[in-house]
């Protein structure tokens, strides 16, 4: 039984509709990343599944219960925030053990909750102190043991790892990898961080202007993007996107590629050449990925060359990227760091023709 089913659910404030016709569902033990950017409505949605909000339409079931109209109390979750919302006139125990007191939940029981989730989260330390005592990442790992020590059936997170410094959110994002491992509980994950989703998620849910773009796992939203903005949203550096103009007919349909100074034909997989022919459009959208544009000395023979005039050339460390462009539309390259090129320089790079996909220049929905 799925833990958590989100049925054709919409929200509406006033006049305004923020969430429209979501569908979701949660299988026992999934890590769910709610992604978008500020206003996309995940906060939102997630709000409902607490019952902090209500909903407009649709159903929420937990475990196969309807809880539109339960009180959060009632829904066996637990939340952690953005901003840990901790007390800050009790002490690091007191805070975990807050919940569990108003449950009703004897002392002693209590304390070894208190002793497990310290443990677990390594804070015993820390037990005696208050929250103005603490680093920001320690009252992050106070905030999400209070919320471990009332063993839910499921875990909503939003954005908690945003306030913390960039070293400290990786490792933060390690540490909440590994304790869903060891927990095996189902969590709901909210983050405008497409890094935080790709690494963290079992799938994601790729939102935007309050529908759901698309669902899946982390590599078959990187992969297989179901239109342009989760294409371009996923991945960083982000997808190129190149307006083509198409070639020949049928299974010799290519698209045309001018650089600096020389313009080549690039011949694309059957398979691909023919649902362009089908959809039937002279011009295309063609998304590649940095990775799938590189120097021509870093790829197989085979591929298709077009000599590029390198603008920028911008180290990263383990990638050296290349700014240029292509259709007179600005691209991102990656090049190892031996191999890059002087700023100003004309190199020919090799495009990936199997790695690309194409949309619809108005829809902006995939073709192929």
């Amino acid at each position: 039984m799925a833990v958590l089913n989100i049925e054709n659910v919409s929200k509406t404030f006033g006049e305004t509709r923020v969430l429209e016709d979501i569908n979701i569902s949660m299988a026992e033990g999934e890590f769910l990343i709610l992604v978008g950017p500020s206003g996309c409505g995940k906060s939102t949605l997630l709000n409902m599944i607490a019952g902090l909000e209500s909903v407009s339409d649709g159903r929420i079931t937990l475990d196969g219960r309807s809880v539109n109209d339960a009180s959060p109390r009632e829904r066996n979750i637990a939340m952690v925030f953005q901003f840990y919302a901790l007390y800050p006139n009790m002490n690091v125990r007191r805070n975990i053990e807050f919940g569990l007191k108003m449950r009703g939940v004897p002392k002693a029981e209590r304390a070894q909750t208190v002793e497990r989730v310290a443990r677990m989260l390594q804070i015993e330390n820390l037990l005696d102190r208050k929250p103005a005592q603490l680093s920001g990442g320690q009252r992050q790992r106070v905030a999400i043991g209070r919320a471990l020590a009332r063993d839910p059936a499921l875990f909503l997170f939003d954005e908690p790892l945003s306030n913390l410094d960039a070293k400290l959110r990786v490792e933060m994002r390690t540490e909440l990898k590994q304790l869903h491992q060891r927990l095996g509980t189902a969590m709901v994950y909210v983050t405008h961080d497409q890094i935080e989703a790709m690494t963290l998620g079992d799938r994601i849910a790729v939102m935007h202007a309050g529908r759901v773009q698309q669902l899946g796992t982390p590599r078959e939203i990187y992969d297989d993007p179901a239109n342009r903005y989760v294409a371009g949203f996923i991945g960083s550096p982000a997808m190129n996107f190149i307006e083509c103009g198409l070639t020949g007919s049928g299974g010799d349909t290519a698209v045309r590629l001018t650089g600096s100074d020389t313009e080549t034909h690039l011949a694309l997989p059957q398979a691909t050449a023919a649902k362009l022919a089908e959809h039937g459009k002279t011009r295309v959208l063609m998304g590649v990925r940095p990775e799938h544009l590189v120097p021509a000395a870093e790829a197989d023979t085979r591929r298709a060359r077009v000599t590029c005039a390198i603008d920028v050339v911008e180290p990263t460390g383990p990638d050296t990227y290349l700014h240029t462009e292509l259709n007179d539309a600005a691209v991102t390259a990656r090049c190892l760091p031996s191999a890059a090129p002087n700023t100003g320089a004309h190199i020919p790079l090799a495009i990936d023709a199997e790695r690309a996909v194409f949309f619809d220049c108005d829809t902006e929905q995939r073709i192929a």
